[in-house]
């Protein structure tokens, strides 16, 4: 039997550990998102893992069980009874998603690609919605759903998503509501190609740099 680590001891010990989690499960979603892995409940559950382990080892990497959890603005997450179902529904549908859009459309287009990568924008904040909006699990629901938006971006060969959207609360929160009230994605996917065209940026600076170099 594999013991867990013990709990933290204190809130800067909990910080550094989730921090350290963090940045984990960055290079793990990455390498999944670049990879031909099939995406699972499994993946997302070693995600949360990952990410959790060493600061919360008795929820992370499961899904929540609590009834009571808090509604964030418009959103009223499903009691902790329906989580796996929903889960698993989101899932499927995810499953059907990911192998009807193609990841390498080279032969297409600017107009075609341009609306496939206008898919692929829609695929990651339909999913980062999935998440927030089910809250599968009692801790980090935020950060996972984030890191599932870029690996879906990443999965088809975009750079994630730069948005800090803890800076951007309101902003993403009110693109949360305008999906769950009305089914509009667009200020949604608006704030994550922003963050995408930010990464752009950064990647080209990069190369400009090392050029000069």
């Amino acid at each position: 039997m594999v013991s867990q680590p013990r709990l933290p001891r204190n809130k800067t010990e909990l910080e550094n550990r989730e921090a350290a989690g963090f940045w984990r499960t960055i290079a793990l979603s990455r390498a999944i998102g670049e990879s031909k892995e099939r995406i699972t409940l499994s993946t997302i559950l070693r995600i949360h893992k990952t990410m959790l382990g060493s600061a919360y080892p008795d929820i992370a990497g499961r899904f929540r069980k609590k009834e009571d959890v808090k509604k964030l603005k418009c959103i009223e997450p499903p009691p902790g009874r329906e989580v796996e179902q929903r889960m698993y529904a989101s899932w499927k549908e995810l499953d059907v998603k990911l192998a009807t859009l193609p990841r390498h459309p080279k032969k297409y287009t600017k107009h075609q690609q341009k609306t496939w990568r206008a898919e692929v924008v829609h695929l990651a904040a339909w999913t980062q919605h999935q998440i927030a909006a089910i809250h599968p699990f009692c801790e980090g629901n935020g950060r996972i759903a984030r890191l599932m938006t870029n690996l879906i971006l990443r999965r088809y060969g975009l750079p994630p998503t730069s948005v800090d959207f803890g800076r951007n609360r309101e902003d993403y929160l009110h693109a949360l509501c305008q999906i769950d009230r009305f089914g509009d994605y667009e200020p949604l996917e608006t704030l994550i190609v922003k963050g995408v065209m930010e990464s752009y940026k950064k990647e080209e600076k990069l190369r400009l740099r090392k050029r000069v170099a």
